[in-house]
């Protein structure tokens, strides 16, 4: 019974924060009726980031999550439309967003090579560890990135965990390419892989579906902790000054509000139910 009500309490104060925010917005579009060119964002991301960005099972060749959500909720009141859809993987994504065939990602670590084509709206809109995954009974000790010298690792295409440590692993590591988070843990239980990199909620989220959840287990020292972002592709017509202003502020108001948090126990859960219910039919 406490469960239900501290849930009912986390909604309900989300929805005050939702009504009070469409009424800043609306107040605040009125006076800066020039924020974008463009009525509709097309949107696109990493497909397999559950819950924060995945493919809709409910709508194909759409993606949902906790991102779409709220970016739905800093566009609230300016007429600005979310078209969140399926472009394929994650290096697709990003190839779309630096030839402008898309306006924005919803959810990307900061690199110097992202930035050349990208304008991220900051702050981030919420923090991700990124961690060492193992084969159950494979552990082995872990604390600083050296630790993993000699090691054979894999990962997924193009995924960044942040400059610092992608520099890093370009001189130092041996890390190779799976085209999904699934396909890495299963190469790491193979014995393809001694680890594997991949963020931690994303990872906890996917093992719980796939039924890998009791073969892989994660080291607990984290190898980077970063902030993600939205951001809009620098040869997007729907990318102005005024626009990145304007989500900037909302984006803060969202993450000093703790937005993220209840959001992602939604998706969480409708996460697993599109999962199950594939499963069914199959």
């Amino acid at each position: 019974m406490v469960t239900i009500l501290r849930r009912f309490g986390v909604w309900l104060t989300a929805l005050t924060f939702t009504l009070l925010l469409c009424m800043q917005a609306n107040a605040e579009v009125q006076k800066k009726s020039h924020l974008s060119i463009c009525r509709s964002l097309l949107v696109t991301g990493n497909a397999e980031y559950p819950p924060i960005l995945w493919r809709d099972v409910d709508n194909p060749g759409k993606l949902t999550g906790v991102a779409v959500e709220l970016l739905d909720l800093a566009l609230m009141g300016t007429g600005i439309t979310v078209d969140a859809r399926d472009r394929g993987g994650w290096a697709r994504a990003q190839q779309d967003a630096r030839r402008g065939e898309i306006d924005m990602l919803a959810g990307a670590f900061i690199t110097h090579q992202r930035e050349q084509y990208m304008d991220y709206i900051k702050p981030q809109f919420t923090d991700v560890p990124s961690v060492v995954w193992v084969a159950k009974g494979k552990e082995f000790k872990y604390q600083e990135w050296q630790d993993l010298n000699g090691k054979r690792g894999g990962t997924l295409i193009n995924n960044s965990f942040g400059q610092a440590f992608d520099q890093y692993a370009k001189q130092h590591l041996e890390i190779r390419n799976s085209a999904s988070a699934e396909r890495s843990f299963t190469m790491l239980i193979a014995g393809r892989f001694d680890y594997a990199l991949y963020e931690l909620y994303q990872g906890l989220t996917i093992l719980e579906t796939s039924g890998l959840k009791n073969h892989v287990v994660h080291l607990k020292t984290p190898i980077s902790v970063e902030g993600l972002y939205f951001t809009l592709s620098k040869k997007s017509g729907c990318n102005t000054p005024q626009l990145r202003s304007y989500l900037s502020k909302r984006v803060t108001q969202l993450t000093e509000f703790k937005t993220f948090d209840p959001l992602f126990e939604k998706y969480l859960a409708e996460w697993i139910r599109q999962q199950k219910t594939q499963l069914a039919e199959n």
